[in-house]
């Protein structure tokens, strides 16, 4: 039997085997999604995707044979607990994902925005602490026809973005407006959120790709955007973006009923 004599150092660099190189398997992973939907290429991404971190949850739990001190086993087994539910939240995402394409001819009502708003907002309250986070809304248009349950998913997805990249020891505030441009109905949610650098729309379009992310430091598992602009595509709208960096992200979905 190996005795590894500095575990701290193997762990780290086991850890790179799903914190450096699922770089490329992500990017691999978004082209598929982007280029053929289907649930079939979905899944077999998701395997390509996931197989780093399964590599070294098994390496995790072969270095854990190695270790007498219990301490530095507890140690890894954090580690292990991180990766795993990482994983977790990257599987239901993509199976959320692949709902939300799947999913044709929804049953479509009336939904009001501030009834929705309030719905999400308690969804949001039983995860994340929203003591802080204030909500200024313009419903202009208070209510669209379409699928309630797409429609608080969309939002959801929005507001945790939102909640996600907030800036650190600033309180969030949130601007929501709704109102009818040009035959769409247009849904704005504005934030002072850390925002980014989007130098060009191309860039822009770029954040909706399935685990896209603007840098390897971001939060988040990249998929709420993409389920956005897949309910979007849906009622054959658009998603328009503006940011600039400390200063916060406003978003304009426009959406046909």
């Amino acid at each position: 039997m190996t005795i590894i004599t500095n575990y701290r150092e193997e762990v780290k660099r086991f850890e790179g085997l799903f914190g450096n190189r699922p770089t490329a398997s992500k990017q691999k992973l978004s082209d598929v999604l982007i280029e053929k939907p289907q649930t079939t290429d979905m899944v077999n991404a998701a395997a390509n995707s996931l197989r780093s971190p399964l590599l070294a949850l098994k390496i995790y739990l072969d270095l854990l044979k190695n270790f007498p001190q219990e301490e530095k086993k507890t140690d890894v087994l954090n580690r292990m607990k991180f990766t795993t539910n990482e994983m977790v939240k990257k599987i239901n995402a993509l199976s959320t994902l692949v709902d939300v394409q799947n999913e044709i001819n929804p049953t479509k009502e009336k939904v009001n925005f501030a009834n929705l708003l309030e719905e999400v907002k308690n969804e949001l309250g039983a995860k994340l602490d929203l003591s802080d986070i204030t909500f200024t809304t313009n419903f202009i248009e208070p209510s669209i026809q379409a699928n309630a349950s797409e429609l608080s998913l969309l939002l959801f997805q929005m507001l945790h973005n939102s909640i996600t990249y907030r800036q650190d020891k600033q309180p969030l505030h949130i601007t929501l407006k709704t109102k009818r441009v040009g035959g769409y109905f247009l849904l704005g949610i504005k934030d002072n959120g850390v925002g980014m650098v989007l130098k060009n729309d191309e860039e822009a379009n770029k954040l909706f790709r399935p685990f896209y992310r603007l840098n390897n430091s971001s939060e988040g598992i990249g998929i709420g955007l993409s389920i956005v602009r897949s309910i979007v595509d849906k009622y054959h709208g658009e998603v328009k973006v503006r940011s600039r960096v400390n200063e916060g992200s406003m978003f304009n979905i426009y959406l046909k009923e």
